[in-house]
């Protein structure tokens, strides 16, 4: 066992500030015309992924804004003085976006779409509360939401949570005012168009995509289920596959591999995913790195030659997916990991592996060439507005 000394050195030793990783103290340069951007914001409080496409087209995939206890989560970034969706916008325009041409919710809870607390004030028409995708919505317009499968969610249905009611409000409160919304469609590589980028969903609501067409399966047994084989909401998850010429990307949300030790197999919907999507140059890791996701089939399938974990929580990553996405074994193949957020106590239990992370505070952003042949990755300091550059890597090449 650990002394308190020694606990204490650990911590210290691990608790890493984000001038260590100091290449330039510069902002992001603009975009240029033809390259493609994706920013994993870091709001400290769930996922944020903005997409800028080669003609500017924007694309967001959830606003997270997470109410867990600071003991346990990642405090505000870069602060409490606005919702997370405010700052989601907030950053959206410094990176030049006006309006989002398209969002999607990976599944509804709470650190992908919005949480509910005191502060949030009511929609203009009274029907919902401002939080994670909708605060985004009020300040810059979303032209067409994509959910899960609203509105027929089948025997998925969302949670009976004061947040999922909240957030079904919103999207009735867009069909109402003629706002598109739309199920994902399972398959299709032109449900969300972005010049010179195909997006193609893998999977979505407890189904995927069979290979052909638009056709999908369900996984799920028909006969019934027992209270342990009810999946969670997080099973339910859309997961897309993203390619721009040579380069590849991968996102599937909260999906998971925990079969509960081999007893319920078809939970692991996280590997047949993975294997749809293939070798992949950039991926995030499912479910933030936890415990039960970002399993063996997952990054053999993928072997991305870049990983990156939205992190907010304690739990955020595990040692074992650490352990896995780094490839931290004799002669086994290396990765690169980013993550958004590294607590101290995650830092301490993961002490062996967090070190060799190559980013463990900020806003991530991955910028291709406009040529697709390489690109690189640059990490913003989060915890100012301005967000200056803290690393930068060297350029990779794509592996097409």
């Amino acid at each position: 066992m650990l002394s308190r000394r020694s606990v204490l050195r650990l911590l210290a030793a691990s608790a890493v500030s984000p001038s260590a990783f100091a290449q330039s103290s510069t902002t992001l340069s603009a975009k240029r015309p033809g390259e493609l951007d994706i920013h994993h914001i870091d709001t400290g409080r769930g996922n944020s992924t903005l997409i800028v496409g080669p003609d500017g087209h924007s694309f967001l995939i959830d606003a997270g804004s997470s109410t867990s206890s600071l003991e346990t989560s990642s405090p505000p970034r870069p602060n409490g003085t606005r919702r997370p969706g405010q700052w989601i916008a907030e950053y959206a325009r410094r990176n030049g976006v006006s309006r989002i041409d398209y969002s999607l919710a990976t599944h509804i809870h709470p650190d992908h779409v919005g949480d509910l607390e005191a502060n949030c004030p009511s929609s203009p028409d009274g029907s919902y509360k401002l939080t994670g995708l909708s605060d985004v919505d009020a300040l810059l317009p979303i032209e067409t939401h994509i959910d899960r499968a609203y509105p027929n969610f089948g025997d998925a249905k969302p949670l009976d949570a004061p947040f999922a009611a909240n957030y079904l409000a919103y999207l009735q409160s867009r069909v109402r005012n003629h706002k598109r919304v739309e199920a994902a469609k399972i398959g299709s590589n032109h449900q969300i168009v972005l010049n010179g980028v195909e997006i193609r969903i893998l999977s979505a609501n407890g189904r995927i995509w069979t290979g052909q067409g638009e056709t999908s399966r369900s996984v799920i047994p028909t006969d019934a289920l027992s209270a342990e084989e009810q999946p969670n909401e997080n099973f339910y998850s859309i997961s897309l596959r993203m390619t721009f010429g040579k380069f590849s990307y991968y996102t599937g949300g909260d999906l998971y591999c925990d079969t509960h030790d081999g007893r319920i197999p078809w939970l692991d919907l996280e590997s047949p995913v993975a294997k749809l999507a293939g070798r992949t140059d950039v991926a995030t890791a499912n479910h933030h790195g936890y415990f039960d996701a970002t399993g063996t089939g997952f990054v053999r399938a993928l072997d991305a030659q870049a990983y990156i974990i939205q992190a907010w929580d304690v739990g955020h990553p595990g040692p074992a997916q650490a352990q896995r996405m780094l490839g931290e074994w004799p002669g086994a193949v290396k990765h690169d990991v980013y993550a958004t957020e590294s607590l101290p106590a995650n830092r301490l239990i993961n002490n062996r592996f967090a070190p060799h992370f190559r980013s463990r505070q900020g806003h991530i952003v991955v910028r291709v060439s406009a040529n697709t042949d390489t690109f690189q990755i640059f990490v913003l300091d989060s915890t100012g507005e301005d967000a200056p550059i803290i690393f930068t890597s060297q350029p990779y090449r794509t592996r097409s």
